[in-house]
């Protein structure tokens, strides 16, 4: 009896101890199941730019530890906001209370739908290389019909913020999900699917996390097929006769322009970075193709590995001579330029994925999108517009680019808050990017004066996951042009988050409430 009596009071002991353990405040307590926060109270994104120290940090590995989180940010009366690798270099993730990583929610399933055919459905954190592998050695082997540009990337990331791939017909990878499911605010799972509710489908196929947590996502996929990558050099007058552009976007699965600054600069002949028109843009297209692969697994592997080091080397170079010689800084990206032109085929995922990801290179990234003309005239004359500023730039002395600019043209959708929205699937968009060093001076000005003249001419959208805050007005000019369809995405999202939990983000809250006041 007396043992029986000691096992119990050891018993009441150990949960106390349990409890207190999480106490907050010595009122609050964290646990309810199994949400339980991480010890480490710092996370940052991928390029350093974002550091938060939220109340707490949590990092699921099933639905149930969803569910619990939300319950508790209920219960506590916090809001949250999630993040995943950290590759979003807006603010969309900042929060000073619950921040919710999904990286370890990364488990995946193939399965057969009836109307689909082959799907996949991925949790939050997956990222695109195990899918590519896991879809890859399926029996049959199936792929997505287009990825972004690196496998790093995570399903629910790339999702919620209307990241796009390569290819133009496939547009938005929104658009290949045929369902998700979201724990939502009253800590419920509730599944969106065209099936089920077209309009909620739409708001949730680019969310913002405004709905809730996604907790996976299922994929259409199709039969493995090649694709071949050709890289063409030519001169920057090329985009002197638009109709080559619209040409090649008829007859291309894929297609884009790259620049790198500076590329056909020489000392001798022009000190002073005066004359743009002796450059060279990188025309790349993706084409369909039953020819077979031009490397193997091993050969990709290597040549991954190879574009790694050099894409290191050429980024610790230009970050070891940024401050004292920018100048010097803004033309060393040129060398990865070439006067060969390269055509190889590939399986679809490494052909989108055909740059390799080097995750030590730090970089700021900045894309707005618009609508392309029918003779894609305003696409050459903005491509050819930047490049001019960027060399205006140069004569008072100020070098805001040193690595990369290109565009992608992308089909329309109907997701309510994707840049590339609109009823017509015949329309077509531009996605023009800009990509520095990190810490690159000039830089937020030159890219406030290009995104300033694609608003005023265009109606130009930023993409939602790169830098677009620092533009000044930028979150009342966003509440202006998503204005109607902001009043629709906030029926949908009052529904599913009625106390406002996911709700945490400066940003965001002007521009739903400037769009909301209208």
């Amino acid at each position: 009896m007396i043992e029986k009596h000691i096992l119990s009071f050891l018993l009441i002991l150990s949960i106390s101890i349990i409890y207190k353990s999480f106490e907050i405040n010595s009122n609050e307590v964290f646990f309810i199941r199994s949400a339980i926060p991480i010890k480490n109270k710092t996370w940052e994104n991928y390029n350093g730019r974002i550091r938060i120290s939220p109340k707490a940090i949590f990092e699921p590995s099933t639905l149930e530890d969803l569910i619990d989180i939300v319950n508790l940010a209920r219960k506590n009366n916090e809001t949250i906001r999630c993040a995943a690798q950290g590759n979003t270099v807006s603010s969309l993730s900042v929060t000073e209370n619950y921040l919710v990583v999904v990286n370890k929610l990364n488990k995946f399933t193939v399965q057969k739908h009836s109307k689909y055919g082959w799907t996949v459905t991925a949790e939050a954190g997956t990222s695109f290389l195990d899918l590519d592998n896991a879809l890859r050695f399926h029996d049959p082997p199936l792929t997505l019909d287009s990825e972004p540009i690196s496998d790093s990337f995570r399903v629910s990331g790339v999702v919620a913020t209307g990241t796009h791939g390569p290819k133009t017909s496939s547009g938005i990878m929104s658009d290949q999900v045929c369902s998700m499911k979201i724990v939502t605010g009253s800590g419920e799972v509730h599944e969106f699917s065209e099936e089920i509710n077209k309009f909620e489908f739409n708001a949730a196929k680019v969310n913002l996390g405004l709905l809730g947590i996604i907790y996976s996502v299922t994929f259409r996929t199709q039969p493995m097929y090649n694709l071949r990558l050709t890289n063409n050099y030519v001169p920057v007058t090329w985009l002197n006769n638009p109709l080559r552009i619209k040409h090649l976007v008829k007859s291309s699965d894929g297609f884009q322009l790259y620049y790198f600054p500076y590329n056909g600069f020489n000392s001798s002949e022009d000190p002073n970075l005066h004359d743009f028109n002796k450059d060279q843009i990188v025309v790349r297209t993706w084409k369909r193709t039953n020819e077979p692969v031009s490397f193997t697994q091993q050969q990709l592997e290597q040549l991954h590995n190879t574009q790694r080091q050099t894409f290191l080397r050429i980024y610790e170079h230009i970050s070891s001579i940024l401050q004292s010689n920018p100048r010097a800084a803004s033309t060393i990206a040129a060398s990865i330029r070439t006067s060969n032109s390269s055509s190889d085929v590939y399986q679809a995922p490494d052909a989108f994925h055909s740059f390799a990801y080097q995750p030590k290179a730090l970089y700021d990234l900045s894309s707005y999108t618009f609508k392309v003309d029918p003779d894609f005239s305003n696409v050459a004359i903005e491509f050819y517009h930047a490049i001019q500023t960027l060399y205006e730039f140069a004569k008072q002395g100020k070098y805001p680019l040193n690595y990369l600019m290109e565009f992608r043209i992308l089909k329309s959708d109907e997701a309510l808050l994707s840049p590339t929205f609109n009823h017509d699937p015949d329309i077509l968009y531009c996605s023009l990017d800009f990509m520095t060093v990190i810490g690159t001076p000039y830089y937020e000005e030159f890219v406030s004066l290009i995104a300033q003249r694609l608003f005023d001419k265009y109606k130009a959208k930023p993409h939602w996951a790169k830098n677009w805050e620092f533009v000044p007005n930028v979150t009342s000019y966003i509440s202006v042009v998503y204005s109607d369809l902001i009043k629709l995405f906030e029926k949908i999202r009052e529904k599913y988050d009625p106390d406002n939990i996911f709700f945490d983000n400066k940003s965001l809250e002007e521009i739903f409430n400037g769009a909301l006041s209208q």
